[in-house]
């Protein structure tokens, strides 16, 4: 055995530079890797490093008894859960590959049958390849009932997994109960395959024991996951609605929202009557009174709107989730009849709540309305105040442009008022990580922080992060008080921890924060860090974007977590679906990985690619591509077409999605803020106001704006 190297605070230099040449040559040239690797000293409180390398390079260079070895010790001893069982999955399949299958059914046993530990994605991809496994032995060795059991569960459990669609099973879905075809739809259904989980469930729809089970799923499919059939949604919940399953007060909701998707909002308010009638406590009773004003409202009967906004205000009050944004609308339904003045006084309702989008909403807007009256002192007025409490902030910048206009000036983005104190942040550490006090720590994390400084010293930022989080509160504990935060932003950029350091100043909030920020202060760059920069900057570089432009987008959808995963199964800290990433490796040439494309320097290129891709068709306009990052870019050609007139402030008010409106705006506002705390070039600072904030909203869109 390889004696260890020695247990200090940092691999000597020549492992460091030896494991980052592996790391490249393991695909040219493995067996050489693999050689090196073994006769390597052992990497002492990183040796996984060293036994992950070994494991590739041998199955690269097709020594696969070394790689069994290897695996054997990760299955042992590697510290992560998940880790532990991708060891003993992959060691089991090469156990059968050498032929030594008695040996594969104990690893597998090792295994267990508990679902694998880690993120939903990979405990479904592994969970799948360990049953397929044992069906394989099973029906190697003859065993045709085990077999039977696993390709059943393959099917009704997994079946949108590619150990399951992969050739060979010994049950097909032709030979399953009508119960285990039902299962596998709606299985299929929660691993977001639409498409397949309707064709699995289309022939149970009348089927005596599941009808109501499917035709919730089918009609859910078509209205809200699909999108491709209100019609035959609203057939299916209608039929709900009047059952009496569980299902019916849903159904009763959903069955006036497909009415709205086919634009018969008088037969969707008639619906959602009958509903509150029936179910004057029910769960989207509130959702009722929202949608008397906003239907009409999306149809710009304004009078109407006004009347239903008016309505839902006086009994439902200012404190419920969507009393600011009917606040808003109602406002917005007077600015669109030209009621200048009362569009003036239904915005001040606003300013109770605060906020950069919500308060500086109502100035702007009032501010314009002001204008439109002739009263240019009480315009500027509003400008003024908007100017003091939300500068460089989305609102504030039109509010800029705004006021040029007023005063006669160029009201180009790049040519009004900018701040003092652009691009002077300096966002270095302010207190050294070898000064952190370890000794103040126990024997157990001090060994976990030599583990930490051992991964990031060899390159290996997601195991220092991963390593370092569940301690971390103990070391911010032994740090003196007063420099807390100063550790917190250099531990945290040590590890690439950005999360914390932004939860630490903002509590959470993403508006947070609203006054101009100072430059020069600690607690800007822990709220705008610049996170993962360097793989930012290598992924915007190559598809020539502007590397704040995915600061602000990650921001927004993850704040700064790369180990994020949302409802939809968004991954990562740029929140991409995996259908998505699939298309993206297809074009990119790439292969798409469900365990490591969460990792930044994975996944932030696909996010890139599909970034460059969603501004060339939205003609550079930064709002519009923000929107269709979130929304799709089928809804906002959709909403551009739908609202050809007026300027571009007015057209982001236009857009009928709530989320993807607040999140143009708000990604637009990240952007503009990374632009003032971090860059003192005026003229590429200008460049990207002009492309932010456009004066004009004329855009030829193709036929096909893409995915």
């Amino acid at each position: 055995m390889s004696s260890p190297v020695l247990a200090q605070d940092e691999p000597p230099a020549e492992l460091t530079d030896a494991y980052a040449r592996w790391r490249v040559e393991v695909e040219t040239d493995p067996a050489r890797v693999l050689a090196e690797a073994q006769n390597a000293a052992d990497f002492g409180p990183v040796e996984e490093l060293r036994q992950h390398l070994v494991a590739e390079a041998a199955i690269a260079a097709g020594r696969l008894d070394v790689a069994v070895d290897a695996l054997a010790w990760l299955f042992d001893k590697a510290q992560d859960g998940t880790d532990r069982f991708a060891a003993g999955m992959d060691r089991a399949e090469l156990l059968v590959l050498l032929g030594r299958a008695d040996e594969a059914r104990a690893q597998l046993e090792d295994l267990g049958r508990a679902e694998p530990e880690g993120r939903r994605a990979d405990s479904r991809h592994l969970a799948a390849r360990r049953a397929r496994l044992r069906h394989d032995l099973a029906l190697a060795a003859g065993q045709g009932a085990a077999a039977s059991s696993y390709a059943r569960a393959l099917l009704t459990r997994y079946p949108a997994e590619d150990a399951t669609r992969r050739p060979g099973l010994s049950v097909g879905v032709g030979e399953l109960d009508d119960a285990a075809k039902v299962r596998r739809g709606l299985a299929l259904y929660e691993a977001w395959d639409y498409e397949e989980a309707r064709a699995a469930l289309e022939p149970f729809a009348d089927h005596k024991e599941h009808a109501a089970t499917v035709r919730w799923h089918l009609a859910d499919i078509a209205l809200n996951r699909l999108r491709d059939d209100p019609v035959l949604a609203e057939e299916l919940y209608g039929e709900l609605a009047a059952g009496r399953t569980r299902h019916a007060e849903a159904a009763h909701y959903q069955y006036a929202r497909a009415q709205m998707r086919q634009e018969r909002y008088d037969d969707a308010l008639d619906t959602l009557e009958a509903y509150q009638a029936r179910y004057p406590r029910g769960t989207w009773s509130e959702a009722v009174d929202y949608y008397r004003g906003w239907l009409p409202y999306d149809h710009r009967e304004n009078e109407r709107a006004i009347q239903g906004f008016e309505q839902y205000i006086d009994k439902r009050g200012y404190r419920t989730a969507r009393s600011s944004l009917v606040i808003g609308f109602w406002a917005w339904a007077h600015i669109r009849e030209q009621q200048w003045q009362k569009a003036i006084e239904v915005y001040e309702r606003l300013h109770r709540y605060g906020n950069m989008l919500v308060e500086g909403k109502a100035l702007y807007w009032q501010a314009y309305a002001h204008l439109q009256l002739e009263e240019r002192e009480q315009a500027i007025a509003r400008l003024d105040r908007l100017r003091q409490r939300y500068p460089v902030t989305y609102y504030g910048m039109l509010g800029e442009q705004l006021r040029a206009t007023i005063e006669g000036k160029d009201p180009t983005a790049s040519k009004v008022w900018w701040p003092p104190g652009s691009g002077q942040a300096d966002d270095s550490p302010r207190v050294d990580i070898d000064d952190l006090p370890v000794a103040r720590l126990s024997a157990a994390d001090r060994e976990r922080w030599q583990k930490v400084r051992w991964f990031v010293a060899l390159g290996e930022p997601e195991r220092a992060r991963e390593a370092f989080l569940p301690m971390r509160r103990r070391v911010f504990a032994v740090v003196p008080a007063d420099q807390q935060r100063a550790w917190i932003h250099a531990l945290g950029q040590f590890v690439g921890d950005y999360h914390t350091m932004w939860n630490e100043v903002t509590g959470g909030s993403i508006s947070a924060m609203p006054r101009l920020p100072d430059t020069s202060a600690l607690e800007t760059v822990m709220a705008y860090p610049r996170a993962y920069r360097q793989v930012v900057e290598e992924a915007t570089s190559e598809f020539e974007l502007p590397p704040e432009l995915m600061w602000g987008i990650m921001r927004q959808e993850s704040r700064y977590r790369p180990g994020q995963i949302s409802h939809t199964d968004a991954v990562g800290a740029l929140q991409m679906i995996p259908a998505t990433a699939r298309r993206i490796a297809e074009e990119l040439h790439v292969d798409y990985n469900v365990r490591t494309f969460h990792r930044p320097e994975v996944g932030f290129r696909f996010s890139a690619f599909y970034m460059r891709r969603l501004l060339d068709v939205f003609a550079q306009r930064i709002v519009l591509m923000a929107g269709a990052y979130n929304s799709g870019p089928d809804v906002i050609k959709r909403w551009v077409e739908k609202n050809p007139g007026g300027d571009f402030a007015g057209l982001i008010e236009e857009f009928e999605y709530n989320e993807g409106r607040n999140y143009a705006r708000k990604v637009t506002e990240h952007m503009l803020r990374y632009l003032y705390i971090y860059e003192d070039d005026a003229e590429r600072r200008g460049m990207w106001l002009d492309r932010m904030f456009p004066l004009d909203r004329a855009i030829e869109l193709p036929d096909d704006v893409g995915y």
